[in-house]
């Protein structure tokens, strides 16, 4: 950017304007969340796409939960019209969007249920050449067999090193550890009237019981990918990871926990061995976190809270996430729910976040950031 951006305890640095993505009241689509977002030039115009996951039930985890894209020419205040590009016999989770600049095409990564009424399944992509107008066919890169059998699920961007390596962080969740990691938390799935359950048979191999994650690889642009990393704790469940590459080449990688606080745990080695996790100063309500790196600083959205799912709010690391200070609050109704963000720089000194209004619809937020010149 030529500058760094500003940090000032507590005081606000940023401008802030918030629109909708999606209005339940004026949809028919009633359940969305996940958001992902993503933006990059298709010829002379930088386009922002933007993916979810929907459904007509007022709840998550129904069976026709299908992943929905959308395109914006003008910075998101107007928008094609949503499409389904992904559905199947189970719910589609997750989406995450990422533009591949050397060969010109989007991603768009998700999980699709299998073998469990959870979040998560197989972890695949299909990818678009021209913009999202025409999608490839679905590529696994992760079953639910692999690992353990359990749903394995992705909730944020991949980073790419210096090397060209791409790594995609997952988390292995078994069926129902809501249950036990958000027993006195806000869940989702709490609130579906009748959740499904399949029954294993006699003779199947067992499923997972422990939570864990870890990160996938490629170094030849997503054709194929190998897994590492078993990052767990006994009394916290680690997921919806947020991954950064860090100021030395090492990769820095943020939790959604039940403990109250955000996690890090770091690997020095591409991904193949991690450090043990530990508490950062972030507070975590036990909801998802998202993060992007403009200039080696990293911005993080996150809920101040450790119990509430409210304020929203956007903070800067200059250290590689081993401090944080807080630029601005996204937003800070006391009674709102807001939740599983999607952050992307659009230009320097600007960024865009997604996010869930829980029971409303989708948001989007534009923060305009002071800088300082270096």
């Amino acid at each position: 950017m030529g500058a760094s951006l500003s940090s000032h305890q507590g005081n606000s640095l940023a401008d802030v304007h918030r629109q909708w993505l999606l209005q339940h009241r004026e949809s028919s689509i009633k359940y969305a969340s996940s958001s992902s977002i993503e933006t990059f030039e298709h010829g002379s115009v930088q386009l922002l796409a933007l993916a979810y996951q929907a459904s007509q039930a007022a709840h998550e985890c129904s069976t026709d939960q299908h992943i929905r894209f959308q395109i914006s020419k003008d910075g998101g205040e107007t928008w094609s019209a949503s499409r389904v590009v992904v559905w199947g016999l189970g719910p589609c989770w997750s989406p995450i969007l990422f533009y591949d600049k050397r060969s010109q095409r989007l991603f768009l990564f998700y999980s699709e249920s299998r073998k469990a009424y959870s979040p998560g399944g197989d972890i695949k992509y299909i990818s678009s050449p021209d913009a999202g107008e025409s999608w490839s066919p679905p590529t696994v890169i992760y079953t639910h067999e692999q690992d353990g059998e359990c749903p394995k699920l992705a909730a944020n961007k991949p980073v790419v090193d210096t090397a060209g390596i791409w790594y995609l962080a997952v988390q292995r969740e078994p069926a129902e550890s809501y249950r036990t990691f958000a027993a006195k938390s806000f869940h989702p799935l709490k609130e579906v009237p009748s959740l499904p359950k399949l029954a294993v048979p006699a003779t199947a191999a067992p499923q997972l019981t422990s939570t864990s994650a870890g990160v996938l690889k490629s170094s030849d642009s997503g054709s194929t990918w190998t897994a590492h990393g078993a990052i767990s704790l006994p009394n916290t469940w680690l997921i919806e990871p947020a991954l950064e590459v860090g100021s030395k080449g090492q990769l820095l990688m943020l939790f959604r926990t039940a403990a109250g606080k955000v996690y890090m745990a770091t690997s020095a080695d591409q991904g193949l061995s991690w450090s043990k996790p530990y508490t950062t100063s972030l507070p975590n309500p036990n909801s998802k976190v998202a993060t992007v790196t403009i200039d080696g600083q990293i911005l993080c959205v996150y809920n101040n809270s450790g119990s509430a799912r409210t304020p929203l709010s956007l903070a800067l690391s200059v250290d590689d996430a081993k401090s944080w200070d807080p630029l601005t609050i996204i937003e800070s109704d006391p009674l709102g729910k807001f939740s599983c963000p999607s952050v992307i720089q659009w230009s320097d000194d600007t960024v865009k976040v997604s996010y869930t209004v829980w029971g409303e619809g989708l948001r989007l937020a534009t923060i305009r950031l002071a800088t300082a010149e270096a």
